[in-house]
């Protein structure tokens, strides 16, 4: 049986008393509102028109104004101001304009989750844009063609530590001292600790939440991609960015990093682009720094 296939046949579901807590707390932690549900199904029928799909989005004022607010950020840098709903769809396009749903939704419930401390929320989300927006710029450089699902896995592939925040408040430090010095020994001691940890309870909760499978894939491979059963290079992306991610947390700034040990490059390196993948060690600090001053931008929006 291959690493994969145990990966497989492993039961994720956390233990009953954590479930429980999260169940309790379900309203506060939905991840897409009714809306967004709505018009994510509305999206799928090849039959949807612009208008159609505008017109639901439209009836969720803030889930608008958060799509407009993003698909006019230093992500998308568009050559002049998106003001509707419908142009985004016209110059973004159905599949991007779905996962800018996410976007907005996941960005939005991070700002109102009922946390203890409010410390944690401040550095997760920091750290949860940082990975997004190097996902977004390796994107682009190696050609990859993701077309904003890599910006939502990277904004969501470490949701599990925030859930590990809620169920837990007390003991948080203990579990996760986010220091951002990640190794093998991370994920067993969250499971020694309180019977899952962090990539399993964030797969786990997004698939409740009926996200689509390759990004809680990414969630639960985060880690170890070359376990992903869908989306290998996606999980790859982002384990890659999250590994510059946690220089810029460690350190707040890119000087200091050395893209070659980077553990996860190689296998990322294999799909990309062979015109532009060797410029990788030259350009990794400087899309570190241009990620940071997009995240800077927004988390003010």
């Amino acid at each position: 049986m291959t690493a994969a296939d145990e990966t497989a046949s492993i039961d994720f579901t956390p233990p009953p008393e954590i479930t429980a807590l999260l169940s309790k707390r379900d309203h506060k932690l939905r991840m897409l509102p009714a809306i967004a549900t709505e018009a994510l199904e509305l999206a799928k029928n090849p039959d949807c028109t612009i208008s159609q799909f505008a017109a639901v989005v439209e009836r969720d004022v803030k889930l608008a104004s958060d799509m407009l607010k993003i698909a006019n950020s230093a992500l998308y840098c568009p050559a002049s101001p998106i003001l509707n709903l419908h142009r985004a769809v016209v110059r973004l396009g159905f599949r991007e304009c779905q996962y800018l749903i996410m976007t907005a939704s996941i960005a939005s419930l991070m700002n109102r989750l009922p946390l203890e401390q409010e410390w944690i929320r401040e550095v997760h989300t920091r750290h949860s844009f940082n990975t997004a927006l190097l996902a977004v710029h390796l994107n682009r450089m190696l050609h990859f063609g993701f077309q904003g699902e890599e910006f939502t896995a990277g904004l969501m592939h470490d949701f599990g530590r925030i859930l590990i925040a809620i169920v837990a408040p007390d003991r948080f430090q203990e579990i996760d001292p986010m220091d951002f010095e990640e190794s093998p020994e991370t994920l067993e001691r969250e499971r020694a600790l309180i019977g899952t940890d962090h990539c399993r309870l964030g797969a786990w909760y997004a698939k409740q939440q009926k996200l689509p499978s390759a990004l809680s894939d990414v969630i639960l491979n985060h880690h170890q991609p070359e376990l992903a059963e869908e989306g290998k290079v996606l999980a790859t992306l982002i384990a890659t960015a999250d590994h510059m991610a946690n220089h810029l947390q460690r350190f707040e700034e890119a000087e200091g990093y050395d893209p070659q040990s980077n553990p996860f490059w190689p296998d990322l390196s294999e799909h990309a682009d062979p015109c532009v993948e060797k410029h990788f060690f030259e350009l990794a600090p400087a899309l570190m720094e241009v990620a940071q001053r997009d995240a800077e931008s927004l988390l003010q929006c």
